[in-house]
This record gives structure tokens, sequence and C-alpha cells, in this order.
């Protein structure tokens, strides 16, 4: 007790001051109606200001939860308009009845399954993203990555029990077909591992006629056919003559990449058995 009436006794004056100044400001904002209304505003103004700042703070932490959430609508709506497009493209009455009331995702062609990235590398020359979906979500290796925006990430080359890895595009080992937007010509897609925002499009058609600003679409059968893989920022004549190469900027920013679709083509295993029986007969042959 002693201590605290000294401790009070060295800041009388401070405390004295803040009593009559509080006094006089309370005077002050009671003395006239308007002083009064002044204060009000500007103190609601003040109250508004900070509430609003603590709910952008609450917001912010709660993006990733509301990401994760658009992902899975956005994975089961791609699933309902695949089924769509797959009924229109085989119309008949009987299929049509099958697919609007079958629940088995075998009748799909594709399958869409979101997932998270848990880690990558964008500065190497070859670049690896470990997602958090693995076998036991029902991924396997070939399947192609995508944003929920349709834009080509890579595709998956491992697989363990909970995570899966995928090559994106800006890897020098990527391999991936292209195709000029809107149209069947087809061209090749490679990565020099200078810039994790641009990749090389070469053996484009001089029928094609490419311009700047041109999209360039995934032409795989790992994805179905809309996948944006960038939009072309120069192209040139190559020393023959015989074809475009063109610079391309990647429609997805790799450094900023969260949320992805995991994309299954449920006929990928009868194409690779096609393949692999090819490659058979051609080696018997030699």
């Amino acid at each position: 007790m002693h201590r605290l009436l000294e401790f009070i006794k060295r800041i009388y004056v401070v405390l004295l001051f803040l009593l009559l100044e509080g006094i006089a400001i309370w005077q002050y904002a009671t003395s006239t109606p308007y002083t009064e209304a002044k204060i009000l505003s500007r103190t609601t103004a003040m109250g508004g200001y900070f509430s609003t700042k603590i709910t952008n703070i609450d917001h912010f932490f709660s993006l990733s939860g509301e990401n994760n959430m658009l992902t899975r609508r956005i994975a089961e709506l791609e699933q309902t308009l695949e089924r769509e497009r797959e009924m229109l493209a085989d119309y008949s009455e009987d299929a049509w009845k099958r697919k609007m009331h079958s629940n088995n995702e075998e009748d799909l062609h594709y399958i869409y399954y979101p997932a998270r990235v848990a880690s990558m590398t964008i500065s190497r020359l070859r670049n690896y993203i470990i997602l958090d979906k693995g076998e036991r979500d029902g991924i396997k290796k070939n399947m192609g990555v995508i944003t929920p925006d349709k834009n080509l990430v890579g595709y998956i080359i491992s697989v363990s029990d909970r995570y899966s890895v995928a090559m994106p595009v800006i890897n020098t080992e990527f391999t991936m077909g292209g195709c000029l937007s809107m149209t069947n010509y087809t061209c090749s897609l490679r990565w020099n591992g200078n810039s994790p925002s641009h990749v090389d499009v070469i053996d484009i058609s001089t029928y094609s006629q490419p311009e700047e600003g041109m999209a360039i679409e995934a032409w795989s059968e790992r994805l179905p056919k809309g996948v944006v893989v960038g939009h072309i920022d120069k192209c040139e004549l190559n020393a023959a003559k015989t074809a475009y190469s063109a610079r391309l900027r990647l429609a997805v920013d790799m450094s900023a990449l969260d949320n992805v679709l995991i994309v299954e083509n449920t006929h990928y295993g009868e194409i690779e058995k096609l393949m692999d029986d090819i490659e058979k007969s051609e080696n018997t042959k030699q």
C-alpha cells in the first residue's frame, strides 16, 4: 500500500491533468446539441472504420476455407456439365435415360477431383508440385492438373497413399501438344527454363496464321478440350519458313498456385493399352 501511495505521488500531476482534461472534453461535448452530434458522428465513423478492418482481417484468415469450398463446388459443377455434354454428344432416348439416372462415375469420360498445393518449386529446371490428394482419393498417374478456371498446370507423374506429384508445364522434361484455340492446328509445347511465366511453342502450321494474343489450348488425351495453356506474346517463322514458333505467356501464375482440379480421363487406360500394343508390335518386327 505504501508503494502504491508513493507511485501516485510521483504521477499525481499527470493524473490530475488527465482528470481535468476529461472533465473539459465532457463539458464541451455536452455543451450544445451541435457538438454532441459532431462527436457522435466522429465516434461512429471511427467505430465503423475499426469494425471494417477487423472484419477484413477475419475474412482474410477465412479465405483458405472459402477457396477450398469453391474448388470442391467447381469440381461438382464440372462433373455435372460433363454428364450433360456426354448426353448431348450421344443423344438417344436410352442413353439419355441411362446417364440421367446414373450415379456411376465410370459412365463419364472425365472426372474432376479438387486438390490443394502442399508445396512446389518454380526456380529449378525440373520443377514439381506436391498435391494433398493420393491413391485413397482416387488419384492415379497421368491424370491432368488444371486450375478451377480451366488453365493448364501439368499432369500427375507419381502417387502415394495421401499425396501425389505433378510435373508442371515449367519443367524441361514436360511434354504435351497444343492447338490454336478454335482451330485444329496443332503445335508442341516446351519450356527452356528461362522464365516461370513463359513457354515456347514450336511447329505451328504456316496455314494457321498465328497472331499476338491468340490462345493456345492443351491437346492431350489426359484433358478435355478448352483447357488454356496461355496466349501468344510474339511469333515468327523458323529459318526454313516451314512453320511458326511462338513465345507463350502462361495463363496461370505458377507462383500463386493454390487450389487445383485433378482430371481423370476414364478412357485413358484403354488408350494406354492400345499404345503399348503398337509399341510391342513394332519391337517384334525389329
